[in-house]
């Protein structure tokens, strides 16, 4: 482990000593407790994880699977006592607490499907009412069968938000999902939301580079993921933080959304031991499809067969030979698939005193894929502490660590991939009779996959995350919290080819790869709360902080070939050496002051500016202003409201706000790179010119409107959640040309652009049954985002940046969505009616034209939930993108290789055989698809053992869930999964 890192290990551990060193020492003589249970109205059953909060103060606690609670050392007086949990109304009750009493205050909460008194984390590390916040907060617990049908915390996120689109890049275990939140907004840095796990940033690099990727060392896409280095048991609730309007408080990270993790917390009593053990499978289910030949009567001037496509066929250059269909497909015959596995264990106990309390977790879980060299192992333990110290000051301490190791197949594009070799290869087994394991068998890299699994590409992680929150209250109306914190990350890319293994290119002499990273991110905030009450019935609180964060990433790359046989060291190799280091530094400092105003606690106005000075920025740009406004009015307790069975509850809320998002690294700054340059004949150390700076660059700016209402009714049995968002971003970064005769790099970073996201979001709650036996949830969770790239500015010269082509099929251009699908339109006619097209029954439009977004405009997902007898629970999440194209790039690359059906079967659709030609006429419009979708996205059966069983052990509650995770897919798209 790291120097520093074992230093603040030896801190942390040294801290939680002495924190139960001075609760020892505390004296309670004069002090009297609040103790009570929390039960649920309907069926009088006990409310575990329920929030209980002395209003006005630090204090609280949690109840325990009994729906008991105890807050013990309260000074004598009265106090106001709060329940809360997500699902039901918020109850408050008034006690007197006496000098060596008890004070019991029992709660019968109502379900309800509005939950306006959930408690929410601010930027700064406190905590704050819902109700109060003027902005769409999306709150997620996440629940035992969830967890049981999800494998990672990408997952668990998955058609679970409105506005929340998790994109799963592939397959493969232990790899990435990109996540956008209310569509995408820049053009060249990160569309990723910020990551925040108890106050603490979280890196989560996605990508293949040293400083902004998850990885150094390419397979042909997939990359390991960062935000899976969370284990799912250990989260108590996601807060999502939708865009500039909630998170401007983050300041110069969260243009992007925010997505805030909490993880779990003790509880005071004895000992609470939690422990699962799960097992599944894992299965690759797609139908591959063949490869295809036609063989010619001609022959090639060296004697050798032709192929003979239809096209080639309709323009009389070949003759088909009768019966010579060659199909074949090595994915099939050879298959290189397995039925993978999953299993995972842990355990976790939470317990502790009425001052200390604690959650201790450990976990392993081991995910083997349909690959036999696909793996991902993963250790984690995480550790929480509790203390309140005395009753005006807690502190709260977090520990986790990770060791993972993944490793990762040669896919995708990539001439080695395992289904891609396949999927690009013969229409013929070229070794028929063979050994198996020998020759290519009809694969495109001249070898069976197996062959390429001495390919040895691996990442090991050590992951370390610690926190510490306290909150100090020295008198009735100023509040203090400091919350610091960091993340550690050392992380280890490495790659052995042995020698004489793999037959591909300079393969053959074997070369080895060794990449180490540690990534630090360092937080710390520290705010002054003071709250008065100028006038009757009004509340003033204002908070002034302090926010530093700093990011340092410090890494080696090296590489060598001409491995010597028998070793995987880099010192075993002899030729082609390649070594780079990188060494990145950014620091962010930043002052928050924020206003907060509370009528009647009905009508609460929140105002906040946020200045940061980041290091990335240019050195002639100073700092920038964030601010911020929300207002929220909780209409429904004023007396004009109707007192209905049917309209039960209202909230009217509104919020602006605006948000950055930094330059990368060495962005605003001219860099020098070294070079070797021949001088008399001699090699001799030089400079070239590695990046132009511009010390005018400024943050990427995002500013936000939401507005919303949340509606209760029939008795809060059906929720309703509406918001409509605008959110444009300015002085987007864009990389514009220079002339070559400055002598400088091809590009420089300028602010120019602007790009507009607008949408709506739903939530639609509705508890349809509710019987003693019986009951039925329906949840309905929608969103659509219109995306336009408004401008990209203008040159220096006046004229306007021409648009930005991506690749062949896509563009950023003005008035359009970002990524813009376009390329020359194909229509086709079978004049003839022989049924095949020929290129004269085709026609292109003269110029590319659009073609579609990229970027769904319409998400929604439906989740119903059927529980019987109260122990037996059916749920289900069906999952549905709509109104976006996407680029059938599998298929176009295996016409372009000449063996997919359409090329030479006449039985292929005409649309089919239209693309195919296409090709050759320049334009891929006709694998441009429709790829909406509808997936069952989780299906899960739980049944719960009768407390008499379970108790009959000595335990309180055990669950067995049998889940299952992209069950079945309803699409157009003809690719492999859309």
């Amino acid at each position: 482990m790291n120097q520093h890192v074992r230093r603040l290990f030896h801190s942390c551990a040294a801290v939680a000593v002495l924190l139960t060193s001075i609760v020892s020492t505390v004296r309670a003589q004069d002090a009297g407790t609040i103790s009570g249970r929390v039960i649920d109205a309907a069926s009088n059953a006990p409310v575990a994880s329920a929030q209980i909060q002395v209003v006005g103060t630090t204090r609280g606690a949690v109840t325990g699977d009994d729906g008991r609670y105890r807050i013990a050392a309260m000074r004598p007086g009265q106090y106001q006592v709060r329940a809360l949990r997500l699902g039901y109304q918020a109850s408050s009750q008034t006690v007197d607490v006496a000098s060596g009493g008890t004070a019991e205050a029992n709660f019968s909460l109502v379900q309800a499907a509005i939950s306006l008194e959930q408690v929410v984390t601010t930027a700064t590390g406190e905590q704050e009412r819902k109700r109060e916040i003027g902005s769409a907060v999306s709150t997620l617990q996440p629940q035992a069968e969830q967890i049981a049908s999800a494998q990672n915390v990408s997952q668990l996120l998955s058609g679970k938000v409105p506005g929340v689109d998790v994109q799963q890049a592939g397959g493969t275990v232990g790899t990435a999902s990109r996540i956008r939140i209310r569509g995408a907004a820049s053009i060249s840095l990160t569309n990723e939301p910020l990551i925040v796990i108890d106050g603490i940033r979280f890196n989560n690099n996605v990508g293949n580079s040293g400083t902004t990727g998850s990885t150094t060392i390419g397979v042909g896409g997939q990359v390991p993921s960062r935000l899976n280095d969370i284990n799912p048991e250990d989260v108590e609730t996601f807060e999502v933080l939708k865009g500039p309007a909630a998170a401007a408080q983050y300041g110069t990270a969260a243009a992007n959304g925010v997505i805030q993790i909490t993880t779990k917390r003790g509880r005071s009593g004895r000992p609470r031991w939690t422990t699962f053990v799960e097992g599944g499978t894992i299965r690759d289910v797609t139908d591959y499809p063949a490869n295809y030949l036609r063989v010619a009567n001609e022959r090639n001037a060296n004697g050798s067969r032709r192929a003979c496509t239809l096209d080639s066929q309709t323009r009389a250059l070949c003759t088909p030979n009768p019966d010579s269909l060659l199909i074949f497909n090595p994915l099939v015959s050879y298959s290189p698939f397995i039925n993978g596995h999953r299993g995972a264990y842990g355990a976790s106990v939470a317990g502790g005193s009425d001052q200390i309390t604690y959650y201790v977790s450990g976990n392993f879980d081991r995910e083997q894929g349909v690959f036999e060299i696909s793996q991902d192992q993963r250790a984690s333990g995480r550790a929480n502490l509790s203390a309140q110290l005395r009753d005006n000051w807690n502190v709260q301490l977090g520990t986790s660590y990770l060791a993972a190791h993944t490793r990762l197949p040669q896919n995708d594009n990539n001439v080695l991939g395992i289904v891609s070799s396949g999927l690009l290869g013969n229409a013929f087994d070229d070794n028929p009779g063979g050994p198996p394991d020998v020759g290519a068998h009809g694969y495109l890299s001249g070898q069976v996959p197996q062959a390429i699994y001495a390919i040895n590409t691996h990442q090991d992680v050590n992951r370390f995350e610690n926190s510490l929150n306290t909150s100090y209250q020295p008198l009735s109306w100023l509040t203090a919290t400091v919350v610091a914190g960091l993340d550690y990350l050392n992380r280890y890319d490495n790659e052995v080819v042995p020698p004489n293994k793999v037959f591909f290119g300079s393969l053959p002499d074997g070369q080895r790869t060794s990449n180490p990273y540690s990534i630090y991110n360092y937080s710390a905030n520290a705010t002054l709360s003071a709250a008065f009450a100028p006038f009757s019935g009004i509340k003033s609180t204002t908070k002034v902080s302090g926010l530093f964060n700093k990011e340092l990433i410090r890494g080696t790359q090296a590489f060598g070939a001409k491995l010597l046989s028998g070793t995987t060291s880099l010192s075993g190799t002899t030729a082609r050496f390649a070594v780079s280091e990188t060494n990145t530094d950014n620091k962010t400092a930043s002052r928050l002051i924020r206003e907060d105003l509370s009528f009647r606690d009905r009508v609460f106005l929140s105002g906040a500016v946020r200045n940061d000075k980041n290091s990335a920025f240019g050195q002639n740009f100073g700092s920038i202003n964030y601010p911020s406004v929300t207002l929220s009015w909780i209409v429904n307790e004023e007396s004009f409201f109707p007192k209905t069975n049917f309209f039960n509850s209202l909230r009217l809320r509104a919020a602006n706000g605006r948000s950055g998002q930094k330059p990368n690294f060495r962005d605003a700054i001219t860099f020098f790179n070294a070079q070797t340059v021949t001088v008399s004949g001699t090699d001799q150390a030089g400079i070239v010119v590695g990046g132009t700076g511009n010390p005018n660059l400024r943050p990427e700016r995002s500013r936000e409107t939401e507005i919303g209402f949340d509606a209760g009714f029939f008795g809060e049995r059906i929720g309703l959640e509406m918001t409509h968002y605008n959110k444009r971003t300015d002085d987007l970064l864009i990389a514009v040309p220079l002339p070559p005769s400055l002598g400088l790099t091809t590009t420089q970073f300028q602010n120019l652009g602007t790009v507009s996201n607008t949408g709506n979001e739903y939530v639609v709650t509705a508890k349809v049954l509710d019987l003693d036996r019986a009951g039925f949830d329906l949840t309905f969770a929608g969103s659509t985002n219109n995306n336009v790239l408004i401008s990209l500015g203008k040159l220096s010269t006046g004229a306007p940046v021409p648009p930005i082509i991506v690749n062949t099929q896509q563009q950023h251009r003005e008035g359009l969505p970002l990524g813009s699908y376009f390329q020359r339109g194909i229509t086709f006619k079978d004049a003839n009616g022989d049924g095949i097209i020929a290129r004269s029954e085709i026609t292109l439009t003269d110029t590319a034209v659009f073609l579609g977004n990229p970027l769904p405009k319409v998400q929604y997902s439906i989740t119903p939930e059927l529980t019987l007898m109260k122990f037996f629970r059916v749920s289900a999440l069906f999952d549905h993108k709509g109104k976006y194209k996407l680029f059938n790039n599998t298929r176009r690359f295996r016409c372009s290789f000449g063996n997919c059906q359409e090329a030479y079967d006449p039985k292929a659709p005409l649309a089919d055989q239209a693309a195919s030609i296409g090709i050759s006429l320049g334009t891929d419009a006709g694998y441009i698809e429709d790829a909406s979708f509808t997936k069952l996205r989780e299906l899960a059966f739980s049944v719960k053992a009768p407390d008499s069983w379970v108790s009959a052990f000595g335990g309180h509650n055990m669950e067995l869930t049998v889940a299952g995770r992209n069950l079945h897919t309803w699409t157009k798209y003809t690719g492999f999964d859309p």
